[in-house]
C-alpha cells in the first residue's frame, strides 16, 4: 500500500506541488517582473507630443478662418514676448520673427509667407504684429478638424 493511506495526516506531496504561500509568493514576483518589464518598455517607446526649443506655445482652438486654407491662432503663451517678435506687416521683407509653427512634431514651412501663400496652403506661416500666427495646414484641411495639434516653436540656441 502506498504511504498515503497509511499515514494521511503525515502524507508527502508529490514533488511538483506547490503551497499556497509559494503560489502567491510566485504571482507577487510575476506580477513585478511584468510592471518593471512594461514600464521600461514605456519609457523607452513613449514620444513627448511637443516639438522641442526653448519655448513651446501651444496654439489652441478654435483657430479663425481666414479665407481658403488660412487660419489665424494666438499662442496661448502671451507672456513669453512672442508678440514682441512678431514680423511688422507694415515693413517689406521683414522676416526677424524666429517662430516655427509644428504641426504634431513636424514643422511646417516655409515662413514669414504672404497671405496669398498662406491661403495656398501646403504648411505656410507668418507671424505678424497685431494678428498672431496665420497658417495653414501641410494638406490643406481645416486645423479645428483634422486631429493635429499645433505648437509655436522658437528654437533652443
Amino acid at each position: 500500500m502506498s504511504q498515503y493511506v497509511l499515514d494521511p495526516v503525515r502524507a508527502r506531496r508529490p514533488a511538483m506541488a506547490v503551497s499556497t504561500t509559494q503560489m502567491v509568493w510566485l504571482c507577487i514576483v510575476a506580477g513585478i517582473a511584468i510592471y518593471f518589464g512594461t514600464a521600461l518598455w514605456l519609457e523607452r517607446t513613449w514620444q513627448d507630443p511637443a516639438p522641442k526649443g526653448r519655448v513651446v506655445a501651444p496654439l489652441v482652438r478654435p483657430f479663425l478662418p481666414l479665407g481658403q486654407a488660412a487660419f489665424r491662432a494666438e499662442p496661448l503663451l502671451k507672456d513669453e514676448g512672442l508678440a514682441a517678435l512678431a514680423d511688422n506687416p507694415d515693413i517689406e521683407g521683414d522676416t526677424r520673427s524666429p517662430v516655427i509653427v509644428y504641426e504634431d512634431n513636424k514643422p511646417l514651412g516655409p515662413s514669414h509667407s504672404t497671405f496669398a501663400e498662406v491661403s495656398a496652403g501646403h504648411g505656410r506661416f507668418a507671424h505678424w504684429k497685431g494678428q498672431g500666427i496665420v497658417f495653414s495646414a501641410s494638406d490643406g484641411t481645416d486645423p479645428n478638424t483634422n486631429g493635429r495639434r499645433y505648437w509655436a516653436v522658437i528654437a533652443a540656441k
